[in-house]
């Protein structure tokens, strides 16, 4: 069972929402939302999202009164409320095994469901929760510009006996990598990724799309303590000070999920790359690795640096100071959010398109054909 849970009902929760990992037949999911009647009297609202038919439960009629909701909750309540609306007994015993395990997520693929979730709420007190609570599983709906009769279609899709679940979707990521360089250049490729590749995978990931040649040491970085890198380095003792070491062999996108982290290609140059997780996504296949867009000329290694890379076109502009150049040193300190199921982050614009340079040593201009060409040879 899909529950689509309001704020005020996410308080409750003894699981933490998640996105759904299969795409739940309309029947088998519900919007929820959690209503305060007065004092410590509270209701629980269900909207079915295929009919529209709703139900009301009274916290002071159960034995869980003022538990914490979870899955078990959830069926206890569908399991009365079905029954005493009088529906066939084998019927919602099909129904309630079906969806037995719930799955709780803020997500609402509808925007006029989680509306018409909230003008229950609204009704509901207004009418007063009690007498809403008689009422309610017999108002009628509207679908398709019709009116119809919510429970009646609810019983007749409850005869059909149909499974939950239509197919399983696969977790995947958005990320964006950009390269740090003057205000005026922007260069960056965005990646639709699989959440199980490792750090090692990201690497070799980056270094396709940005057209580095390898031959430097890297590291991940988030935050201010946790660094990522080849278990060779780690061995090597390079200095790292009081900072967690990983090998980026062993760790994942999923267990390392920080929203924001930065990627130092050669410390000698210091390509600083900032990465940010824009958003989960669920897809219908297994994801690969895939550049799904991008801009801008990446300098070329023999460039040295970012210094040389601006000395080698026109010099460093004279109003561009110490400051600038001492943050692409210092790397990136936020530890940023854990990665949550919400929308692409807000403000994040595209940036002005960068101006090619005609000399071919000059770097590796955007091309996300070739990008992904070579993505598929890595990730077959």
């Amino acid at each position: 069972m899909l529950l689509k849970c309001t704020k005020n009902l996410t308080n409750w929760l003894d699981y933490s929402c998640k996105a759904p990992r299969a795409v739940y037949d309309d029947f088998y999911a519900w919007g929820a939302d959690f209503i305060r009647a007065g004092g410590l009297h509270y209701y629980l609202l269900l909207r079915n999202s295929a009919t529209g038919f709703a139900l009301l439960f009274d916290f002071l009629d159960t034995d869980r009164f003022f538990s914490i909701i979870d899955g078990e909750g959830v069926i206890a309540f569908l399991e009365r409320g079905l029954t005493e609306q009088g529906f066939d007994a084998e019927d919602v015993a099909f129904y309630l095994d079906e969806g037995e395990h719930c799955t709780f997520t803020r997500e609402f693929e509808r925007a006029y469901e989680r509306k018409k979730l909230k003008d229950l709420s609204v009704w509901a007190l207004e009418t007063g929760l009690e007498e809403a609570r008689t009422q309610i599983s017999d108002l009628p709906v509207t679908i398709n510009r019709r009116t119809v009769d919510a429970k009646a279609l609810f019983g007749d899709l409850l005869k059909e006996r149909r499974k939950e679940i239509s197919r399983e979707l696969f977790l995947a990521v958005s990320m964006k990598v950009r390269l740090r360089l003057s205000p005026d250049q922007s260069v960056w490729r965005r990646f639709h990724l699989p959440k199980d590749i490792t750090y090692r995978d990201l690497h070799d990931i980056i270094q396709v799309a940005f057209g580095w040649d390898g031959m430097h040491l890297h590291e991940f970085k988030i935050g201010k303590w946790i660094r990522i890198m080849p278990g060779e380095d780690i061995s090597r003792d390079f200095g790292w000070g009081d900072s967690e070491l990983l090998d980026e062999e062993r760790v994942t996108l999923g267990e390392a999920n920080q929203r924001k982290m930065t990627y130092i290609y050669d410390f000698g140059a210091n390509w600083v790359h900032d990465i940010t997780l824009e958003k989960v996504l669920t897809v219908e296949e297994e994801q690969k690795p895939i550049c799904v867009g991008g801009e801008g000329t990446v300098p070329s290694e023999g460039s040295g640096s970012l210094l040389g890379f601006l000395n080698l076109f026109g010099g460093v502009d004279p109003d561009w100071g110490d400051d600038e150049f001492d943050e692409f040193d210092e790397g990136d300190e936020d530890d940023g959010p854990a990665l949550v199921l919400e929308d692409p982050l807000e403000g994040d614009e595209d940036y002005e398109e960068d101006d090619d340079f005609d000399d071919e040593d000059t770097g590796t201009p955007f091309d996300q054909e070739h990008i992904n060409a070579e993505l598929k040879l890595m990730f077959p």
